[in-house]
C-alpha cells in the first residue's frame, strides 16, 4: 500500500510539471500570437506608396508649393526640403518593407 500511495504521489507531481511546463509555453505561443497579429494589423494601417506614387506626389506637392508661395521664398524653400525628406522616408520604408524577401540573410548594421 505504502509502494502504492508513494506512485501514485509521483504520478501527480510528474503530471503537474507536465502541465505546468505547457501552460507556460501556450502562454508564450499567445503571447508570440499577439505580437504578431498586432504587427500585421500596423503594417496594414500604413499608407504604402509605390516608388512611383511617391514621386508623382512629391513632384505635386512641389509644384503646388510653387503654385501658392512662389519658388525663391524661404518657407517654400523649407517645405520643399520637406516634401523631398518626406519622399526620401516613404522610399526607404518602402525599401525596407520589400527587402526581407529579397534579402533575408541581411543583417542590420
Amino acid at each position: 500500500m505504502n509502494q502504492l500511495l508513494t506512485l501514485l504521489i509521483v504520478l501527480v507531481v510528474f503530471l503537474i510539471i507536465i502541465l505546468a511546463g505547457r501552460k507556460d509555453r501556450v502562454g508564450k505561443a499567445d503571447a508570440a500570437k499577439e505580437s504578431g497579429k498586432k504587427e500585421r494589423d500596423e503594417w496594414a494601417k500604413e499608407n504604402v506608396l509605390s516608388a512611383y506614387q511617391v514621386q508623382n506626389k512629391r513632384d505635386e506637392l512641389t509644384s503646388t508649393i510653387d503654385k501658392k508661395l512662389g519658388a525663391d521664398t524661404p518657407d517654400a524653400g523649407m517645405l520643399k526640403k520637406i516634401v523631398n525628406e518626406w519622399a526620401e522616408l516613404k522610399l526607404k520604408r518602402f525599401a525596407e518593407r520589400r527587402s526581407w524577401v529579397r534579402e533575408p540573410e541581411k543583417k542590420e548594421d
